[in-house]
């Protein structure tokens, strides 16, 4: 591989002995070189260099300023600033700003610039596949949310050391918790908990000291007061020497699910109350006709009577279907 550099320097005799230096190192490169900082902008614009050498002193806009417009520019690559004097404070901005090393002038010589185009290259692929490996990361933590958004799932932890609670931005939208000031604390999310259902959650965490997994579902109140269910699923980090670290898992809005079971419920709790009841209205109807009929024809008012009682049991349906649907519903949690 040959590698194409760039110096940028206005002395022209540092020009020629860094090129014999260049050439004297071993390092294949083929050495382009510009007397200023303006010119040498000018050719970054139009070739991709492997590495650029940059002196700090240069008439117009110095070096510190050449490397501030490379790296707004965009342009990742690597820049070792040439200067004349060790100064520590200019040396610290020139790496903040972008630089990728320095090389004093003094020490110019064929084994510290290839020790520094070496050196530059690690630090370049280093850079690189960092830059790449926080891009996967976030484009998986973009799509890890965007899933969690369409399914209504999020993820918690919580840490028994700190006793802190940690809520991903799904779980927080789940649980309408986000305007809780200060760090989430177990405390504070009991508070929300449903007090019918705080006993239970409250037994599961307890018992997951004999049985590392969970899967709950309860009640919350929401920041408007308004009744959620929520399904949690998840397991315990035990440490080597088996003390509990923390709990993680899962939180799901399973709300509508549950009022559509609700429903479902409700409306199977309805209709078997009304085979109940005609079933019994039925039988009390046979047993009318076959018993009661005869023994009241006997009598001249019978017809009447008869149809009273009738009449009376047919009016009394809607009424029992109803109390016994409300009975039956009550039962429903």
């Amino acid at each position: 591989m040959t590698f194409k550099i760039l110096i940028i320097e206005d002395n022209e005799d540092y020009r020629f002995f860094f090129k014999r230096a260049i050439s004297n190192s071993g390092v294949p490169a083929e050495v382009v070189e510009s007397c200023d900082g303006l010119s040498g902008l000018e050719k970054m614009k139009n070739t991709r260099y492997d590495c650029i050498f940059l002196d700090y002193h240069l008439p117009g806009m110095n070096g510190l300023d050449i490397l501030k417009e490379t790296r707004s520019r965009g342009i990742d690559t690597p820049i070792i600033m040439l200067t004349g004097q060790k100064n520590e404070k200019t040396i610290v901005q020139l790496l903040h700003e972008g630089a990728t090393d320095y090389l004093s002038k003094d020490s110019l010589n064929p084994e510290s610039l290839r020790l520094s185009i070496e050196n530059s290259q690690r630090l370049y692929l280093i850079k690189k596949e960092k830059f790449l490996a926080e891009q996967a990361l976030r484009l998986s933590e973009t799509k890890l949310a965007e899933a969690q958004k369409i399914a209504q799932v999020g993820n918690w932890e919580y840490d028994f050391i700190s006793k802190n609670i940690f809520f991903s931005e799904e779980a927080y939208s789940i649980l309408q918790c986000s305007s809780i000031s200060g760090t989430p604390t177990f405390k504070k999310f009991s508070r929300k908990i449903h007090s019918d259902d705080f006993y239970i959650f409250k037994k599961c965490m307890e018992d997951l000291k004999n049985d590392s997994y969970y899967d709950i579902t309860f009640r919350i109140y929401t920041s408007d007061n308004v009744i959620k269910y929520l399904n949690a699923k998840g397991h315990l980090i035990v440490k080597e020497d088996r003390i509990v670290e923390k709990i993680v898992g899962t939180v799901q809005d399973v709300t509508i699910l549950k009022n559509a079971l609700q429903e479902t419920k409700k409306v199977t709790a309805k209709k078997r109350a009304t085979s109940i009841v005609f079933t019994v209205a039925i039988i009390i109807f046979l047993i009318s006709e076959a018993v009661l009929d005869p023994f009241i024809d006997s009598f001249a008012t019978g017809l009447l009577i008869a149809l009273s009682f009738k009449g009376s049991i047919a009016l009394m349906l809607k009424p029992v279907e109803g109390l016994l649907g409300k009975i039956m519903m009550s039962r429903i949690i």
